[in-house]
């Protein structure tokens, strides 16, 4: 469990986009126009260490821990509750994969360099303000990092929390207070039975349970019929 802050300036990067996520490399108000039904949307990042792709059915799966960050006890809608690292798309973002890179950014100092798929179909909910309605959209997708794929440190039995550590994680001290990096048990105990860390939703937490065993699986096994991976 950590705290850091003073986020870095933003570095250019190139980041790798699977041909069938390219339905989000467009502006979020052709999104809206595709989908009249939502007013907002979100976008929101799982993050791995080590990342998926480098574990499955390895012994270092059982080491594999997700990002959560806790919300700042001065926020307005769900103070001091655990989330994954993400937020708003904003109209100024050139497409909404644009937005997920500057969120994780913003909030964590993380680069995005690989999106390798999106996570369930997307959590809706509605306010009413002043009697009118407003349908948002959460979007989730499992990414990696420029920061985790360049550690030097290996992930050996007894060496986990050193590796852990070398990942330099830079919170927003405005949006979030502090981070850690859960395991699956973890996330199961605070969805079946209320322990450690309280998550904001629990429709959230059961994609991060779903991500930890997507993750297990071979690329082989993640592969379906039309030669997509697998989409949980």
């Amino acid at each position: 469990m950590s705290t850091q802050t003073n986020a870095p300036a933003a570095q250019p990067i190139s980041i790798h986009i699977p041909h069938t996520l390219r339905c989000y490399t467009i502006p979020l108000h052709s999104f809206l126009a595709r989908n009249p039904n939502y007013h907002r949307v979100v976008c929101s990042a799982l993050i791995f260490a080590p990342p998926t792709a480098s574990h499955a059915h390895s012994s270092s799966a059982q080491d594999c821990r997700l990002l959560l960050v806790k919300r700042s006890a001065a926020e307005v809608a769900f103070p001091n509750l655990w989330e994954i690292p993400g937020g708003s798309v904003d109209q100024e973002d050139p497409t909404i994969l644009h937005s997920l890179a500057r969120e994780v950014f913003e909030e964590t100092g993380l680069r995005l360099t690989r999106v390798v798929r999106q996570a369930g179909q997307g959590i809706e909910w509605t306010e009413n303000k002043n009697g009118k309605e407003c349908k948002w959209l959460k979007l989730t997708f499992e990414i990696e990092v420029a920061e985790i794929g360049s550690s030097t440190i290996p992930v050996d039995e007894g060496n986990v929390e050193k590796y852990l550590e070398s990942i330099p994680v830079e919170l927003d001290p405005e949006e979030h207070q502090e981070y850690a990096w859960a395991t699956e048990k973890e996330i199961r105990e605070s969805l079946d039975e209320g322990k450690g860390r309280e998550i904001g939703w629990k429709e959230l937490a059961a994609l991060m349970l779903q991500a930890f065993a997507v993750g297990r699986m071979s690329p082989e096994e993640a592969m379906l019929e039309d030669g997509t991976t697998t989409r949980y």
